[in-house]
């Protein structure tokens, strides 16, 4: 039986970090994945760009534990720390938009490989194809595995991520495994994920993307603001800005009516947006109303904004009234949408809830419960915002576990 200093189950993300990390530190590493290849989730994010990080990395970006235990994780290794990580292991980066980082190759293959390269270059044995079928505290950890074996180690990493994205292997096993060895659980649901609606309109325009500003609130009162990509869809709305309210809006649903209000302007107040439109119909001459706003509106909403203003798309904008104008100002800046359900947690980007973080040391990711045993990713009960959050805290965490690890 092989006899390790450090075991690490799932060789995602975190578990990546952790395993280079402990190696780096000296120790006799095994990384154990039950899928083909090390970092296949990471392969998909980014719609397959890997946006790895963020500049400016908050606490307030991250949800589910409490703003002091993320903060004395992010604190050990932050967005800095990760680039320069980065880095140093021949990734170029390049920042976009709102902060947000990616390799330069535009290819998260880049970021996997890199990680493989180091796991290798430092003599990880990585386990490819092998699932953990039991564990169990014999004064060090022996880990029973699916093909018969058995392994021996001093400290143990769990960093199998959550229950989203199942198609990729996140099925959730390490979270039976923490529970099994007596760790609580916050409620887990999908965070990051598209969202069903009751009106069935989006239907009309699947498949248009709109920059638009969303309040979610639930009965009148606002539960979360949000500002970004909106995607209609056949069964609702999906893109960063819905998804990244999904979190907040889950454990309201079957107790309360939850509504997103639509602002396709979020960059105009009603009053800027009411000259733009005004200065379109005096110049418009014996356009339609459609005729008139296709410069300011894609084709196939105006329809949908004809409609909720109570207007027909086919008079001529000249004979459009003061009021007529100003309702469909109204229905710019607020159109509104009942959330039915979200959508499967296989669809998921992140999962929500997790290992309950009273029960984890947060300068060490340690197990209160029991000594040697440290989780580090999206097991842990914490999720962050679509932008480069999620893999910045699997980084830290990954980091600070394998620090950590004796």
């Amino acid at each position: 039986m092989n006899k390790y200093n450090t075991a690490v189950i799932g060789a995602g993300p975190a578990g990546m970090m952790a395993a280079i990390i402990a190696s780096q530190n000296g120790k006799r590493v095994a990384l154990i994945e039950k899928n083909a290849q090390p970092g296949r989730k990471l392969l998909a994010t980014g719609n397959g760009r890997c946006n790895l990080t963020n500049k400016y990395i908050s606490t307030g970006r991250y949800h589910g534990a409490s703003p002091e235990f993320i903060k004395t994780v992010l604190g050990q290794f932050n967005q800095t720390a990760a680039m320069k990580f980065f880095n140093n292991l021949g990734l170029v980066l390049k920042e976009e938009d709102n902060g947000r980082i990616f390799p330069r190759t535009n290819q998260s293959s880049s970021v996997a490989e890199v990680m493989r390269l180091a796991l290798v270059e430092h003599g990880v044995h990585i386990l490819l194809n092998t699932q953990v079928k039991a564990i169990e505290r014999q004064g060090v950890w022996k880990v029973l595995l699916n093909n018969q074996s058995a392994l021996k180690t001093d400290s143990l990493i769990i960093a199998t991520g959550g229950r989203a994205a199942h198609y990729l292997g996140s099925t959730g096993d390490g979270l039976y495994w923490a529970q099994k060895l007596g760790h609580s659980l916050t409620p887990i649901h999908a965070a990051l994920v598209p969202m069903e609606t009751v009106e069935t309109w989006p239907k009309e325009i699947q498949g248009i993307k709109v920059e638009a500003g969303i309040r979610a609130t639930s009965n009148d009162n606002k539960i979360g603001e949000t500002t970004g990509d909106l995607l209609f869809t056949s069964y609702g709305v999906s893109g960063t800005a819905a998804m990244a309210l999904a979190g907040s809006i889950a454990p309201l649903l079957k107790t309360s009516r939850v509504r997103l209000h639509i602002d396709l302007f979020p960059d105009m107040t009603k009053e800027e947006l009411d000259l733009i439109i005004l200065h379109i119909f005096q110049n418009a001459g014996k356009r339609t109303l459609r005729g008139s706003l296709i410069g300011l509106l894609p084709d196939r909403i105006i329809p949908v904004v004809a409609r909720f203003a109570k207007l027909d798309e086919h008079k001529q904008a000249g004979k459009i009234s003061h009021a007529n104008r100003l309702e469909i100002v109204r229905v710019l800046k607020d159109i509104t949408l009942t959330v039915s359900k979200l959508r499967p947690m296989k669809e998921a980007q992140v999962t929500a809830g997790g290992i309950d973080t009273r029960e984890i040391k947060p300068q060490s990711l340690e197990s209160k419960l029991m000594k040697g045993l440290y989780f580090a990713g999206e097991i842990i009960d914490v999720d962050g915002d679509s932008g480069g959050f999620n893999l910045q805290w699997a980084w830290s965490s990954g980091h600070l576990a394998g620090m950590s690890a004796e």
